[in-house]
């Protein structure tokens, strides 16, 4: 095996483990709010199957407030959503500027938290000292991400729907990737080892910390279509992502992962 073929193999296989790192559903961790709702929100820590919440909500008096939820993975919705439900808690505790004592923290059980997330929108339902409260919330952009660069990885992928039977099944690809991403565009080049290329064209939206592009692909042969590629994220170190093709041949879907030349 030759040292960039090595090399790639070892950043796929370092990838694709973090990006599972909540292997029970997608990652939710990330700032959620109602846009027509501004000035509330909540920030969410995934860990595995737990969601953490903060809230910055308002009390009667209408003043700034603060609750925490704890909530357990505990299924489904129709849709594939994953639903989780814990309880809401309320502190209280010494001022800022005087020692901090741990024995003065005190916890209340103040009522039921309910977060059932698909992706990049979720529905929010809890209750606090009585009052029920239910939104509909999404990931908060504050800026947008860019993926723009080179990369070395793999792709996994299943393909199904195969004009012939036999392509049908699992696959797993060495890939260099060249990516352009603007705020508004996306394009992107998937090179084999084999030197065979497919090209990505699409929009791209960003949704909190993922980035989301939908357009049309080609690939040697003739061989095109569309694809949705989303839950796209990068950082120093490299870019994962899971997409969908609707393809003239076959349709796929899969995810890939890469570090940075």
């Amino acid at each position: 095996m030759n040292t960039l073929k090595k090399y790639i193999l070892f950043a796929a296989m370092f990838f694709c483990a973090s990006s599972f790192a909540n292997t029970y559903t997608s990652d939710l961790s990330d700032l959620w709010w109602n846009e027509k709702e501004a000035g509330w929100g909540v920030n969410v820590n995934h860990q595995r199957e737990i969601v953490f919440l903060t809230f910055f909500v308002y009390g009667a008096d209408g003043r700034g407030t603060w609750y925490t939820g704890q909530a357990s993975l505990t299924g489904q919705d129709s849709r594939g959503a994953n639903i989780f439900t814990g309880g809401m808690y309320t502190f209280s505790g010494p001022t800022d500027g005087t020692p901090f004592n741990p024995a003065n923290v005190v916890s209340r059980n103040a009522g039921t938290v309910t977060f059932t997330a698909f992706l990049d929108n979720a529905t929010l339902t809890y209750t606090i000292n009585g009052v029920a409260v239910d939104k509909v919330v999404t990931r908060q952009t504050f800026r947008n991400n860019d993926l723009s660069g080179g990369y070395v990885g793999a792709i996994k992928e299943i393909k199904y729907g195969c004009q012939s039977p036999t392509s049908n099944g699992e696959s797993n690809s060495n890939v260099e990737f060249n990516v352009t991403n603007t705020a508004t565009t996306f394009s992107m080049t998937a090179r084999k080892l084999d030197g065979s290329v497919c090209s990505y064209t699409g929009n791209y939206v960003q949704n909190g910390r993922l980035g989301r592009s939908q357009g049309t692909y080609s690939c040697p042969a003739g061989v095109t279509g569309t694809y949705d590629a989303f839950e796209l994220e990068g950082n120093m170190q490299g870019m994962l992502g899971r997409y969908f093709t609707n393809g003239s041949v076959c349709d796929s879907s899969g995810r890939f992962a890469a570090m940075r030349k």
